[in-house]
């Protein structure tokens, strides 16, 4: 997997009037005659080797793989640095960034799965929901969604108040390193996986502008399409109550007569799973699995993931 630059201009979403001039790092294969192409998301904080697990196994049966980094991770960046503090890491902010970054390298026919984890969800959910082109042209409609942030606020957002104040006057460089302390003092309270102190920042700032209503309009949208969606969650995510977790399950559509239950050594339980129904809407829960299943579970995502691909 190689690292390749892209020079990218996002136009304004609704209600805004800038134009993002950045450069996008991203990761792609780069397969000749590829069966087709797997757009992995990222969530946040993330970048490309969260995937290395399940990415493998594609690129062994001749899929191309490509990552696409968000603004501030792994190298992409503004043009203009004073853009930062213009580009707010919301949830159309980053539908508009997937959504340019197809267009310019022109996948929207050669997509055969979209695979997206975490915060990386909503801006995937919002770009299938409201994209005619993605709708029309892809290949194959298959989605994987990798312990998704749900549809309403969980246990990573203790005081959204809060957390949008202290981004607001992180932004600010006479604050930052006031800010920074705090946000230390945070992450491990929350117990959350950071690289850098920026990057934590920009993950409290996509949280707090976090649109529930609109995360649950996606999420109704996606139950009555007619994408395969696959979706895997843990009991014991850190950052997500279990409860909120089935919730999401249930809007989204899943029978529990297709929920693929794993206990912590990894043993498929038997719950009823109806292997003779046929349906576009599936799940894994695992015991074990903290907010990162795909990572700590490869083999068994892998597997179910590569089920929702074409065999030609």
């Amino acid at each position: 997997m190689a690292r390749f630059d892209l020079p990218l201009i996002i136009n304004p979403i609704r209600g805004q009037t800038h134009v993002f001039d950045m450069n996008v790092v991203y990761m792609d294969t780069a397969v000749a005659n590829s069966k087709g192409t797997v757009l992995l998301v990222h969530g946040v904080p993330g970048n490309f080797r969260m995937f290395e697990g399940i990415a493998r196994p594609m690129v062994e049966r001749g899929y191309r793989v490509v990552i696409p980094h968000f603004p501030g991770f792994s190298g992409t960046h503004f043009v203009d640095g004073r853009d930062e503090k213009l580009f707010h890491h919301t949830t159309e902010n980053k539908s508009m960034f997937l959504s340019t970054f197809i267009d310019r390298l022109d996948l929207h026919r050669e997509i055969v799965l979209i695979v997206a984890h975490s915060a990386g969800t909503y801006p995937t959910m919002h770009y299938i929901t409201t994209s005619a082109k993605i709708n029309s042209a892809a290949k194959n409609k298959a989605l994987v969604l990798l312990n998704p942030t749900v549809h309403r606020p969980f246990r990573a957002l203790p005081n959204p108040f809060l957390l949008a104040f202290l981004t607001t006057c992180w932004k600010q460089p006479a604050l930052r390193t006031v800010v920074e302390g705090i946000l230390h003092r945070l992450a491990s309270y929350l117990k959350i996986r950071y690289d850098n102190i920026d990057l934590l920042a920009i993950a409290i700032m996509t949280a707090v502008k976090i649109n529930f209503e609109q995360i649950n309009q996606c999420v109704t949208a996606l139950r009555v399409s007619d994408w395969q969606i696959l979706t895997t969650i843990s009991e014991n995510d850190q950052y997500i109550e279990s409860h909120l977790s089935h919730d999401f399950l249930r809007i989204l559509g899943v029978d529990p007569h297709h929920i693929l239950r794993y206990d912590n050594h990894l043993q498929l339980q038997s719950t009823g799973y109806r292997r003779d129904l046929t349906t576009n809407r599936r799940a894994l829960v695992f015991s074990h699995g903290c907010h990162f299943s795909h990572q700590q579970h490869p083999s068994v995502v892998a597997l179910e993931i590569l089920k929702m691909l074409p065999t030609k």
